[in-house]
């Protein structure tokens, strides 16, 4: 925390005091430009504590729906993480520090299952995963490439290999082009020597009694004649190297991925359509304001034990209706009068 300072110092001054008088739709891209690129630097290379990221986040909420008010608490009209989706799926597309982080640093994850020709991935591997998968091993090294290695189960799981020697890969608990063994031939795996040997090693050795111990029972021996039969049908180069593909694709980019894990989050198209109306950001603003129901209407600021009016009734007619967003923009006799001015007719 003491060393990432110098960042938090300049969050803090980005926080100028001209975001008081800018609208809310101004405060967003003041977040999205001026605040959140200043941890950008850094994600493509350390892991940021959840302290740095918490602070940033105080700053960014601060900024978005509070101005530079120090005094001012709470109002806070979404919760953070809707804040955080992309635009299209419902959000304000302010970038999420913890994926985007996780995003940044596969990258160098990517590139050092790929064996990229690159001096530190070629230092690591000879130095600690001469004869090693990374995966399957204790950590090893700097508190950097600790924390890089972290990330190896979130890498597996959105990366597939496509086997070369298989130097990189567990032959019992990794998939390399048929299922996990040990889950396929349950059997045969509680006899093996070695759980965690790489697909390199074992396709090396001549020997079953260097891999199993012996003797096999009846269920494993039936399970090894599968697995041999299985594994001299599939491609095996010694001198290629494995390479890791991503799921969606031939290359690994960190939108891409940001874009996978909110992939799962399902909106109305109309968030995509409004995002793309030729009006003025202010007017968008507001717009999602209404669509995901978080506008300051007399109820809402009930809801929020936030209303000081006697009452939560409509001022604009006397219908004696409660004013909701509903009821404010659709129903009331004072905005049908307003759209049929308009020539615009709502459907009941």
């Amino acid at each position: 925390m003491e060393d990432l300072t110098p960042i938090l110092d300049r969050v803090d001054k980005r926080l100028s005091s001209c975001s008081i008088w800018l609208s809310h739709a101004g405060r967003l891209e003041m977040v999205n430009s001026a605040i959140t690129p200043i941890t950008t630097y850094a994600m493509c290379t350390i892991k940021l504590p959840k302290g740095v990221i918490e602070y940033i986040d105080r700053a960014r909420k601060q900024c978005l729906w509070r101005g530079n008010d120090p005094e001012k608490k709470g109002g806070n009209m979404v919760a953070w993480p809707v804040v955080q989706q992309p635009k299209e799926k419902g959000g304000l597309g302010v970038i999420n520090l913890k994926v985007q982080n996780d995003a940044l640093l596969l990258k160098q994850l990517n590139k050092f299952y790929n064996k990229a020709d690159i001096p530190w991935v070629q230092i690591v591997w000879h130095r600690y995963y001469r004869n090693r998968v990374p995966h399957a091993t204790r950590e090893m090294g700097s508190f950097w490439w600790k924390h890089l290695l972290r990330l190896n189960e979130l890498f597996r799981t959105i990366a597939r290999c496509q086997l070369g020697n298989g130097a990189s890969v567990c032959f019992w608990e990794d998939s390399w082009g048929i299922n996990i063994l040990s889950q396929t031939y349950p059997r045969l795996a509680s006899f093996a020597k070695k759980e965690d040997a790489s697909v390199l090693e074992l396709m090396q050795t001549v020997h079953l009694d260097d891999i199993f111990n012996l003797p096999l029972s009846e269920q494993a021996s039936r399970e090894l004649e599968e697995l041999q039969t299985q594994l001299q049908e599939l491609p095996y180069d010694s001198d290629a190297k494995d390479k890791w593909q991503p799921i969606w694709g031939n290359t690994y980019t960190a939108k891409k991925f940001y874009n996978h894990v909110f992939s799962i989050v399902e909106a109305h198209p109309v968030f995509r359509v409004m995002w793309k109306a030729k009006c003025t950001p202010r007017i968008k603003f507001f717009i999602w304001l209404i669509l995901v129901d978080r506008l300051n209407t007399k109820s809402m600021l009930q809801r929020r034990h936030l209303n000081v009016q006697d009452n939560t009734l409509c001022i604009m007619c006397d219908l004696r209706e409660e004013e909701t967003t509903e009821h404010l923009f659709f129903q009331c006799p004072f905005a049908r009068n307003c759209w049929n001015k308009l020539h615009f007719v709502w459907d009941n």
